[in-house]
């Protein structure tokens, strides 16, 4: 019987899905104990954080190769920490970077380890596939596609659906009418990225602002950002409001279109039906190696999973101001082509898969999933 868990994240969008299958875990078995490295969705879920997110928040290759030490040093620190206080089950949540170093660690202990939000190798060349063959006891899908591939590759998963259809509450959210003069922005939610995404963003906000004075911004703090931070990319003569992190999917709802850096937050404004520019920079030795190793057309997963871009992508030298103000431009003076993308994403909810996958993931880590009741199940075997 699990009695105690230990939840390993690294990230804010995989601390929000770790909240949520904590928070769930909970409420399946009040008496477990939940612990791991996470921020504060893992928290606010009731799980006690050891090891705060915030000390490998990295981004682009020179703040990783800077900071290995210092991983090195964590992961040191995590294993140590399971020999004194060993779990009955680890769940490692995305960032296989990381987390896949520590796998074998908890295999040695023979600790069972399942991963919640696959590693996306679907899309990268990446190593580590022999570790997730080897050492992961269940690789917990999020994605349709994901439980097939991870077979073909000799692994074992199972598909629960992805935790943002539980997370987000669409229900509520549909029911709010779109500002035809607000527009959001999503700038990132590592300092690096809002700081190669945002002042481009407020550039194009400046320049629309004078063509369109009626047009107002809301820009989303994600969690661990301060307002200063944000405020120091941004011109003090143009209006804007923040948006603290859990009022952020009625912006993107109350919002005509959303500016986005790429990641979780383009399939948090897919699922709620608003149209998105996407926007990605890196440094140039960290995007030399992102073309080198992407196996995948497009870098946005709503485009991925609708398998042409609905979304704009802006990558690198594309991810300018001229870029973002011509396309919000374009489809401002077409309104017919914003109701086609909002029309277009109706389909997502089915296409990213059931609700209930938060459940699914609970009740396949507490092995209460014996008679798997419809779930899909693939076995490497």
């Amino acid at each position: 019987m699990i009695r105690k868990i230990w939840i390993n994240c690294s990230e804010a969008s995989g601390d929000m899905c770790a909240g949520a299958l904590a928070g769930e875990l909970f409420r399946q078995c009040p008496t477990l104990e939940i612990g791991g490295m996470g921020g504060p969705m893992l928290s606010q879920a009731g799980a006690t954080v050891h090891f705060p997110m915030s000390r490998i928040c990295f981004t682009g290759f020179l703040d990783v190769l800077f900071g290995l030490p210092g991983i090195f040093r964590l992961q040191r620190e995590i294993t140590s920490f399971w020999e004194q206080d060993r779990p009955d089950a680890i769940v490692m949540v995305d960032c296989p970077d990381f987390n896949l170093s520590l796998v074998k660690a908890a295999h040695a202990m023979k600790i069972p380890v399942f991963y919640f939000m696959a590693p996306q190798f679907w899309a990268w060349k990446q190593q580590g596939m022999k570790l997730l063959q080897k050492y992961v006891h269940n690789i917990i899908c999020a994605l349709p596609f994901e439980p097939e591939y991870f077979h073909n590759k000799g692994c074992r998963a199972q598909y629960a659906g992805h935790p943002l259809q539980d997370i987000i509450p669409l229900r509520s959210l549909d029911k709010l009418v779109p500002n035809t003069h607000q527009i959001g922005i999503m700038p990132g939610s590592r300092k690096k990225e809002i700081s190669f995404l945002l002042p481009e963003f407020a550039e194009a906000a400046s320049r629309l602002h004078r063509e369109m004075p009626l047009l107002t911004f809301s820009v989303a703090r994600a969690p661990g950002i301060k307002e200063e931070f944000l405020k120091q990319f941004w011109p003090d003569t143009l209006p804007m409001r923040i948006v603290e992190p859990e009022k952020r999917f009625q912006m993107i709802r109350k919002s005509c279109l959303v500016l986005a850096a790429s990641g979780t937050a383009t399939l948090e404004t897919a699922l709620i039906g608003t149209p998105t520019i996407v926007g990605y920079k890196l440094d140039r030795p960290a995007a030399f190696l992102a073309r080198k190793l992407a196996f995948s057309k497009f870098i946005s997963l709503t485009n991925i999973l609708f398998k042409k871009e609905l979304f704009p992508e802006y990558l690198q030298e594309r991810a300018t101001a001229d870029s973002y103000f011509e396309q919000v431009v374009m489809w401002l003076n077409n309104p017919g082509m914003l109701l086609e993308v909002r029309n277009t994403l109706k389909d997502m909810r089915t296409i990213a898969g059931p609700t209930g996958g938060v459940k699914a993931a609970a009740d396949m880590i507490l092995a209460k999933n014996e008679q798997r009741g419809g779930l899909q199940w693939i076995s490497a075997s």
